[in-house]
Formats: structure tokens, C-alpha cells, sequence
């Protein structure tokens, strides 16, 4: 890595990209956990390292402010709700000028920091390193969690899937008539599985398939289903009775992970999913699927299945 002969701006910003696959580096190797993971795992304490990736708040990074002192503070939720991050640390630390407009108000960024202080209210950190995690592509680089959805059409098996079709109020209501179970099978079926899984408690995946194509390539997949014995928007609560189903489906080294429903797939539950597979992008390459209530109804219709269409 060569500086000398750049201007002060082009240095940094080459700095950046080495600290940055460096930094990728120590995350992976030292298995670092979300702060999420580690309070569900009874590891978060002063001290201890973690990532975070989310919508924070920054302070301080006005030019009309004289002090040293920078933060940025988060809200931080499910196994922390009611919670929020605080992220200390001195203008010394900046690498460029950009993170004055980057780092303003609400923004999302991603942090690998350490504890410094914790208390019924807040956790207190100081970083190792702020900024974006991104993707290189063929145009230029975007940032990795535009990149982590998988639309259910662009599924191979699941292309079958009419866009155009949207249930009505009432349609929408028959999904109540359509177990767990004839979804289960219909994607076995899809993906030319032998055998239709058994359900059993504790449960990592509904279905575990190597048998998705995307783009020509064949991919493992993890299902997460559930059916209309909780008929309505799906939260967090929704799954497993310590809302742990999630992360017991990440805990599988799948590529695509899809999540089904018989209605609507909140946002909270959206949000944790891609937080779980940006850090699972972190060491190894995966996306995920959401199939809602319409994308079910579509599918089941599409191979007529959907009630009435016979």
C-alpha cells in the first residue's frame, strides 16, 4: 500500500479500504456476536466486543461545534428493547472529512466497538471502527444490505408466481382454510424433495433444501413457515415461544433463507431477519426470501391449489 504521492483525500480514503478489509478480518475470525446475540447468549458485559448495524443518531458533527466530543445513539430492540446505544468517541478519530455529512443526524451505520459501561437504561461504547459495509459489483459498490433480499419470483421454482394477481379483502381471508401443511408439501413438491419433513419442537428449519436454483446455480435453502393458527401480521413474538426461531433458523449455514407466512410479514420482523443476514454476510454469502400472505396466495394459485380455483 503506497500513500506518498497522493493528496491528503485520496490517502484516506485508501487507508480506509485497507482498515476496512482488515477490520472484516478480525470480525470473522473472532466470531464477533451482535449485541442482540450476545444478551441472549449471557455474554453482554463491560468489556466485551460486539457489531451492531441500525439506525443511530449522530451528535456533535456540526461544523458550528468547537468541543471534541462526537456520539451516536440508537435505539436498540428485541432481546435489548427498551434499550438504548450510546457510541462516545473525539472528532481525532474521523479519517476524513465525509464523515462529518455521513455521520450527521439519522442515519444507519454499522459499528464494531466494545462496552464500556452498562445500565438499566443504556449501553455505553466506544468504537473500533464506524462506517458502511459494501458490496462490490460489476457498476461500483453499493451498500451489502441492498443486496441481501431475494424477490420469490427469481427463485427458479417459485417463478411460476403471477405478480399481477392480487387478492381481494375476501380473498385474501381463505388463506385461514389453507394449512401449514399444504404449503409444506406444495414446496417440497416444488423443489422435488423425496419426503415432507415432520414438525417437532425446537426445530432449527421447517424445510432444509439444496435444491433452490437462482441464476442458473443450485442453493441450500432454510424455510421458516407458519400458518393460520396465528392469522395475522407476523411479529417477533410469533416465533417461539422465547421469539428465538429466527435465530435458530440463521444457526443453519444456508444461502437463502425464507421466511412464509400466511399474512403480513411485519417489520420488525423484516428488520431482524436482515440484521441476522448481514452478519451472517459478514463471514459467509447468504440472502433471504420473504414469501407474504399475497406471494402465498400467488404460489398456491399458481399450481391450483388455492381454495375455490379447482
Amino acid at each position: 500500500m503506497a500513500l506518498r504521492g497522493h493528496d491528503v483525500s485520496m490517502a484516506s480514503a485508501i487507508l480506509s479500504n485497507e482498515v476496512g478489509a482488515y477490520v472484516m478480518e478480525a470480525i470473522t475470525t473472532s466470531s464477533i456476536k451482535t449485541l442482540d446475540q450476545l444478551e441472549r447468549d449471557g455474554q453482554l458485559a463491560e468489556g466485551v466486543p460486539f457489531i451492531h448495524y441500525g439506525p443511530v443518531l449522530g451528535k456533535g458533527f456540526s461544523w458550528a461545534n468547537k468541543t471534541p466530543a462526537l456520539s451516536l445513539t440508537g435505539k436498540l430492540e428485541y432481546a435489548l428493547e427498551g434499550k438504548k446505544l450510546v457510541i462516545d468517541f473525539s472528532k481525532a478519530g474521523l479519517v476524513n472529512d465525509t464523515a462529518y455529512v455521513r455521520m450527521q443526524g439519522l442515519t444507519r451505520l454499522f459499528i464494531f466497538g466494545y462496552v464500556t459501561q452498562m445500565d438499566e437504561t443504556s449501553i455505553r461504547a466506544v468504537p473500533y471502527v464506524i462506517g458502511d459495509v459494501i458490496k462490490a459489483t460489476p457498476a461500483f459498490p453499493v451498500p451489502i444490505i441492498t443486496t441481501l433480499e431475494l424477490r420469490p419470483v427469481e427463485i427458479q421454482q417459485f417463478s411460476c408466481i403471477d405478480g399481477s394477481w392480487i387478492p381481494s379483502a375476501a380473498e385474501f381471508k381463505r388463506l385461514k382454510e389453507v394449512p401449514e401443511r399444504t404449503v409444506k408439501e406444495l414446496i417440497c413438491s416444488l423443489l422435488e424433495e423425496p419426503d415432507v419433513p415432520a414438525d417437532w419442537g425446537g426445530e432449527e428449519s421447517d424445510v432444509l433444501s439444496a435444491n433452490l436454483i437462482v441464476a442458473g446455480q443450485r442453493q441450500l435453502g432454510a424455510f421458516l413457515l407458519k400458518g393460520p393458527s396465528r392469522f395475522h401480521e407476523m411479529k417477533p413474538t410469533d416465533l417461539g415461544k422465547n421469539a428465538d426461531q429466527l435465530y435458530r433458523l440463521f444457526n443453519i449455514p444456508a444461502q437463502i433463507y425464507v421466511i412464509q407466512h400466511c399474512h403480513k410479514i411485519g417489520a420488525a420482523v423484516r428488520k431482524q431477519a436482515q440484521a441476522l443476514a448481514f452478519t451472517q454476510n459478514l463471514t459467509t454469502p447468504c440472502r433471504i426470501c420473504f414469501i407474504d400472505g399475497v406471494s402465498t396466495a400467488q404460489l398456491l394459485l399458481a399450481n391450483g391449489l388455492w381454495p375455490g380455483s379447482k
